[in-house]
């Protein structure tokens, strides 16, 4: 037996409707639309045309209203539509992972842009605006018109006391071939009201057909053909909703259904539905409730869940006849707009049905299907899968660095079969993350002063059931680690040797790491745990781009006459020393350069974009490359580069491209030592403490590599021996053998 997927109609139920005259049906037994105690109603085709009677309405009833609308980012994309045929001005708000709307911000928005109307959604079955509801009474009294939607939480006591205009779909919620409402204490019109039955009557056709396929005596390729039938019908119908503009009674047939509807039963067995799948899937691993605090009269939509491989699980479920739809697609009016949290709500969210067609039989075959899954992707409780934190950061302040190797040991942890969940102070990393398609939380929290936030962190490290956590951050202090150790396994990467942390791991992979006694100061120390160290340029975290590097004997016959004048130029990715820009701006003066080109690398946070964009748009021989995703492509196709320490001068040892570097950060300094020994590289020194030299040297190092070709071999050469690409490899496996 499937469960899920578009109702089916049985052909008796419709018995004794006149589908052929206009019957006028009041509808008068929907007793949860009464619950609104608005003065007028009005039932239509759909939910969306709901919307637009009640704009049409609105817009004739207030002429003088400004027609700025503010809809939430996370919504689907065929409620955009009303408000664009009518005219509207859309503008977004936000809402976070609890699926709540921000009050600064959309107070901030009221003020800003002065909208005439407010739509706003409760999410799921759940008052997702409770505690804002005040706040709808103070914006009505500014003149503000609201409007609530709850077609996701159409049982929902309390929703829409506030709204001017309530609107719903009906067709989500029972078995009709159409059907949507609106109500409201304000006069609706009905001008341009269309009494169109041929939708209706079409869709009634292919519910029944779907009837005739679960319960009918075809036999079963007949059934098969039925179903493809059926289902390309039901995509066709939903096009055709999706390109109707105008706005159309509710039919006949959907009358006389709902009229016979004992709404109580369905509201009971819904929320009977709700609370078996909660109790049984709340404390899962590889899926969670969106709701994790549901009211005990809750009766969603659905029963809501996030899960990181959505696609995965969806097709597991279709596999066992379950079928759990999307919502909803992104769309091309919102997609430009949404925020991280946003953007993670929509690719990790799958609906389990619940509705009144099921009891507790199918939703117990639905927990053995998502317990299979579990089984057979790897659980914790199973001991096949560990769930890893990674505490990390990026800004205008701190290095790309830090997050890319980050990124970097997490996606060999993936590929070990581990589950990595990043935590980050802000939203800055957001875009990185979700490219990686790595799931992420952030803990609203502020990057540099990381001991305020544990409070914050043990409640997510709990929440996901995090057993080790890898913390990359110089704002990490010893007092930080005490904070959680007794949560979880604890790594920490160590470039400075500021002080002894209590940790589980240290990883210090640079070859500077001889100048600190590591040995001494963690082994043996009965004050504190044992502390495994993994020390050396074995354990660089290069990406995998990297790995595949040539061997230096036919590096120049790879590369030959192709990469001869292109130089590679990077500065990490905030550039806060404005490096980039004093190069360019000397290069320019060379006529020694006039020939070369210059790939400049132009990080995510650069502060001085526009003059880098500039000094490309005036000079033939500046191509800026932004938001690389092949670097070590970049660098095959260069025969020489300039670069701040850091991990880019093992990338560039990796790819072995004979490179001038410098030092902008205190921990960079140590570089210099190992870098500049055996000529792996030339040191033009620090931009920090002499600007002028640094640049000067650094042109100078430049034309003595693109002119020395015995120095660029002797450089290749000793670049070859510095690391194998695979340092990301051992330190995944050594965390999770921790």
């Amino acid at each position: 037996m499937e469960i899920g997927s578009i109702y089916e109609i049985a052909p008796d139920s419709v018995n004794g409707c006149n589908a052929g005259s206009r019957q006028n049906f009041s509808l008068t037994g929907l007793g949860e639309i009464k619950k609104y105690h608005k003065k007028y109603c009005a039932y239509t085709a759909s939910g969306r045309e709901a919307i637009a009677l009640a704009l049409r309405s609105l817009t004739k009833l207030r002429p003088n209203l400004a027609k700025v609308c503010l809809l939430p980012a996370y919504m689907c994309d065929t409620v955009f539509f009303p408000f664009q045929n009518e005219g509207f001005e859309i503008h977004f708000y936000h809402v976070n992972r609890e699926l709540e709307a921000n009050e600064h911000e959309l107070c901030a928005l009221i003020e800003q842009l002065g909208p005439g109307l407010l739509f706003i959604h409760p999410y799921y079955g759940v008052d997702t605006w409770r505690s804002m509801r005040p706040l709808l009474a103070k914006w009505k009294r500014q003149g503000i018109c609201i409007m609530e939607d709850v077609t996701q939480s159409y049982y929902l006591e309390g929703a829409g006391a506030e709204a001017d205009y309530v609107i719903g779909s009906l067709r989500k919620w029972y078995p009709v071939p159409d059907g949507g409402f609106v109500v409201s204490d304000e006069q609706l019109t009905w001008e341009g009201i269309e009494d169109d039955r041929e939708f209706a009557k079409r869709r009634l056709k292919m519910l029944m057909d779907k009837w005739e396929y679960l319960y009918g005596n075809a036999d079963a390729e007949k059934k098969k053909l039925n179903k493809a039938a059926y289902l390309k019908q039901n995509r066709a119908l939903e096009k055709q909703l999706d390109q109707y503009s105008g706005i159309r009674n509710v039919s006949n047939e959907t009358s006389y259904i709902l009229e016979r509807t004992d709404e109580e039963n369905a509201k009971r067995r819904r929320n009977d539905n709700y609370q078996y799948l909660y109790e049984r899937l709340k404390d899962k691993k590889l899926f969670q409730p969106i709701v994790t605090d549901p009211q005990e009269d809750a009766v969603p939509l659905y029963f809501a869940i996030v899960t990181q491989n959505r696609d995965e699980l969806q097709s597991f479920l279709t596999a066992h006849e379950i079928y759990a739809p999307v919502l909803w697609p992104i769309g091309k009016e919102n997609e430009p707009h949404l925020t991280a949290e946003e953007n993670y709500i929509y690719e990790h969210m799958l609906a389990l049905p619940i509705d009144q067609r099921y009891g507790k039989e199918e939703m117990q075959r639905i927990v053995e299907v998502m317990e299979a899954y579990e089984r057979q992707h790897g659980s914790m409780a199973d001991g096949n899968t560990q769930i890893i934190g990674i505490r990390v950061d990026a800004n205008e302040e701190i290095a790309m660095g830090h997050i890319m190797r980050c990124i970097t040991i997490a996606g060999q942890l993936k590929k070990l079969g581990n589950q990595v969940v990043f935590f980050t102070a802000d939203e800055y990393a957001a875009e990185l993350l979700e490219q990686a398609k790595m799931d992420w939380v952030c803990l609203h929290s502020k990057w540099n002063e990381m001991e305020k936030e544990i409070p914050i962190l043990r409640e997510e490290l709990k929440k996901r059931g995090c057993s080790k956590l890898l913390v990359d951050s110089y704002q990490a202090a010893a007092e930080y680690f005490k904070g959680i150790s007794d949560l979880c396994k604890l790594i920490y990467i160590d470039d400075c040797f500021a002080e002894i942390y209590p940790v589980d791991m240290l990883i210090n992979y640079n070859a500077y790491h001889v100048r600190f006694d590591y040995e001494r100061a963690y082994q043996n120390r009965a004050s504190q745990k044992k502390t495994k160290l993994l020390l050396g340029t074995a354990y660089v975290p290069l990406r995998e781009e990297f790995q595949g590097r040539r061997n230096a004997d036919d590096y120049a016959s790879v590369k030959g006459k192709e990469s001869a004048g292109h130089v590679l130029l990077s500065s990490g990715g905030g550039d806060a020393y404005h490096a980039l820009a004093g190069i360019l701006d000397e290069v320019i003066k060379d006529k020694e350069f006039d020939e070369i080109i210059f790939h400049t690398v132009v990080g995510k946070f650069h502060p001085n974009a526009k003059e880098l964009k500039q000094l490309a748009a005036e000079h033939e021989n500046i191509r800026l490359h932004y938001d690389v995703k092949n670097m070590a492509e970049l660098m095959g196709k260069c025969s020489a580069a300039v670069s701040a320490a850091g991990t880019m001068l093992f990338e560039l040892s990796a790819m072995q491209v004979p490179t001038v570097f410098f030092v902008s950060a205190d921990n960079q300094q140590y570089d210099s030592e190992f870098f500049a020994r055996e000529e792996r590289m030339l040191f033009a020194g620090d931009i920090r403490t002499d600007r002028r030299q640094c640049i000067e040297n650094i042109l100078n190092g430049l034309k003595q590599i693109l002119k020395d070709e015995k120095l660029c071999q002797r450089m290749k050469k000793a670049l070859h021996e510095v690391t194998d690409g695979r340092g990301a490899h051992r330190i995944a496996e050594a965390i999770e053998k921790l």
